[in-house]
């Protein structure tokens, strides 16, 4: 088996989906995704000692992102985390733009990512390395829109702050999910996510 499949293989393993983001490097994204449950919450996020935690993301994916990092380094290629836990800091890298570029879903009018199996559910994460990967496509896939959201309105009429023009959110900070916007409780910032709860592509995602 090659090389760049059982690194595929190794991450598909760990994550629930996975893709190859092309880069005008000569690097590889390698774009993973995990799905956020009740009993696997990756939206939890904390502010403790001054600092913003991805609380979530420390719990639940970077076990995994680590053991992906060894995998390929014991293959003798590089491979770094993009940002904490895989998770870019702001303006260093559009993680949901590159995964839809990878085909692991499309952009719903939320501009959230939209994939048929887990509707708004995953969360992603983004590796850097120049272990061989090639994507499924030639080029990257266009930042097409969701089929989901062709006659739907709910992700915008349910915004309680309007901050939804369909697939773009004009002014990002207003978000309610803007960690500086959040609500606390008891050190746990709680996320608006209303978008997300109610997008109809989770309902008629395949579970």
């Amino acid at each position: 088996m090659a090389v760049a499949q059982e690194i595929i293989n190794y991450a598909k393993s760990l994550f629930d989906v996975v893709g190859i983001s092309e880069s005008t490097s000569n690097n590889k994204t390698l774009i993973i995704g995990l799905e956020s449950t009740p009993e696997r919450n990756i939206d939890e996020f904390a502010w403790e000692n001054e600092r913003f935690l991805n609380y979530g993301f420390e719990k639940h994916i970077n076990s995994k992102l680590e053991a992906v990092l060894v995998f390929i380094r014991n293959k003798g290629f590089e491979a770094d985390l993009i940002g904490k836990y895989g998770y870019p800091a702001r303006g260093q890298f559009n993680l949901k733009t590159e995964a839809i570029h990878a085909g692991l879903g499309k952009r719903g009018k939320s501009t959230c990512v939209i994939n048929d199996q887990y509707g708004t559910r995953l969360r992603f994460a983004a590796i850097s390395t120049n272990a061989p990967l090639e994507s499924s496509t030639s080029a990257r896939l266009p930042s097409e829109e969701s089929p989901f959201c062709n006659e739907c309105t709910v992700c915008i009429d349910i915004c309680p702050v309007s901050a939804l023009n369909p697939y773009h959110m004009p002014d990002t900070s207003i978000c309610l999910s803007n960690d500086r916007k959040m609500p606390q409780h008891k050190g746990r910032y709680i996320p608006c996510d209303l978008c997300l709860i109610r997008c109809p592509a989770n309902g008629e995602a395949n579970h």
